[in-house]
């Protein structure tokens, strides 16, 4: 599937819209792609012409066409599909012949087949600021030492402490945040975290958020059919990191275990196992800044640890165990539909990201399975979790160490000199989920387990 990217000249105060256009049954369909409330990122940058920019722009457009096409009906496979975008870009020199290190960033996040070319881009003001503001944030950049992503996750909360506790007089750090407004839950996520922090660690941070939106209408009004799977987020926060960061290294706190996302069976090796901070991924993307000339290091200063690891080991365990649970890390806030429990509770308590933070708090002796909304560990858990039983079957199996390491080599191009790290981390992740179970499973998990 061919999407044309058309660049609209801005509206007063407004990011130029994005017009993804593409043929659908021989019926030409034209859908926005818009950054909302783009004057939070123009206050702190108002560059529209570096390469920084540019992989900032050419990111949200791949988030975007990869929300596009559904996969229901653009597939080959029921999964693969066939995506052809020629990217604009202001530095057109500099991105030509970087097509086929973008297309091996794309093909493996996304797990699709790319087709990618550049363009010049189009002479047009792509902002239009608003004149009339009443007041506008002021930065002293010179004092941010420090750059993280900031989703709102336990993950990304505990790496910010981390950071902060390293900070000396006069050091802020720089949070980077984006949503997307159809779905908005990370937003709240976010503010709340933040009025935590900056009431524990005054004056310093700094926090700019972005927020992207694909329109679920075409520009004749008919409703699209959109893609839910988010592999090409991270891209687009990384883009965003990158455009907005004053400094060279830009962090991207997450455990080693959702990084890796080692298939609970071989049939998740591709469609059901996200890559989203998957190492090769960043090992690519850090190699295609180097070739844009950009000077940006990713650094996930959590790779070889599991999330227990890194809530036990947190900087400042008084802090992080008084917010904790305000932090949300559900893969599935947005289907409530099969939770039991719908109010008052923001996790569901039987994906995969759920089960890994029960996990972690566990460890730590701080699991509550009332503050989720379905229990994994309640008696009538076999009809709840669709993991369950792929789950089950991943604990029971007793993997060795070298089995491991075959295992992560052919789910997803590891370094070798790092194989025997990531391997033991994940084999140390898969005890801390056994043992979440062995403790507070009921008899029919404790059954499945071999455990009685």
């Amino acid at each position: 599937m061919r999407v044309n990217v058309v660049i609209e000249n801005p509206d007063y105060g407004k990011f130029s819209d994005l017009q993804l256009c593409y043929i659908d049954n021989g019926v030409n369909r034209n859908v926005s792609l818009s950054f909302l409330g783009y004057e939070r990122v123009f206050d702190f940058s108002s560059d529209f012409t570096s390469v920084k920019f540019d992989f900032f722009l050419v990111s949200a457009i791949v988030y975007g066409v990869d929300n596009l096409l559904s996969r229901a009906n653009y597939s080959n496979d029921g999964w693969t599909r066939d995506i052809e975008v020629e990217f604009p870009v202001n530095n057109l020199a500099i991105w030509s012949g970087k097509e086929d290190k973008f297309k091996q960033i794309l093909d493996f996040l996304t797990g699709d087949n790319w087709q990618i070319s550049f363009r010049e881009i189009e002479d047009i003001d792509l902002f239009q600021p608003r004149a009339n503001r009443r007041k506008t944030p002021t930065y002293e950049k010179n004092t941010i030492k420090s750059v993280s992503l900031f989703s709102g996750g336990l993950d990304s909360l505990i790496g910010v402490i981390d950071e902060l506790e390293k900070l000396r007089n006069n050091e802020r750090i720089l949070l980077v945040s984006h949503f997307d407004s159809k779905s908005p839950g990370p937003s709240g996520d976010q503010r709340t975290l933040l009025r935590h922090l900056i009431t524990q660690y005054p004056d310093k941070i700094y926090w700019v958020q972005s927020k992207l939106a694909l329109s679920r209408k075409d520009s004749d009004d008919n409703r699209v059919t959109i893609e839910n799977n988010y592999r090409s987020r991270s891209l687009f926060f990384i883009g965003l990191g990158c455009y907005l960061s004053p400094v060279d290294n830009l962090i991207i706190p997450e455990n080693g275990t959702i990084s890796i996302n080692y298939p609970l069976t071989p049939s998740r090796v591709s469609s059901l196992s996200t890559r989203t901070t998957h190492p090769y991924v960043l090992k690519n993307t850090q190699e295609l800044l180097r070739e844009l000339g950009l000077s940006t290091v990713i650094h996930n200063p959590y790779t070889f640890k599991t999330k227990g690891e890194m809530f036990t080991e947190c900087a400042n365990q008084t802090f992080i165990q008084s917010i904790f649970q305000k932090s949300v890390s559900c893969g599935k806030r947005g289907r409530k539909q099969n939770w039991e429990v719908k109010r008052g509770v923001q996790e569901c308590g039987i994906c995969m990201p759920c089960i890994y933070r029960r996990a972690a708090l566990h460890k730590a002796g701080l699991d509550n399975e009332n503050q989720y909304g379905n229990f994994i560990t309640r008696p009538d858990s076999r009809k709840y979790s669709t993991d369950l039983p792929a789950l089950i079957n991943y604990l029971r199996k007793e993997i060795s160490l070298e089995k491991m390491k075959r295992d992560l080599l052919v789910n997803g191009n590891i370094e070798i000199n790092e194989l025997t790290d990531y391997a033991e981390m994940v084999l140390r992740s898969k005890q801390e989920v056994l043992k979440l179970f062995s403790d507070k499973g009921n008899i029919f998990i404790k059954s499945e387990l071999g455990l009685r």
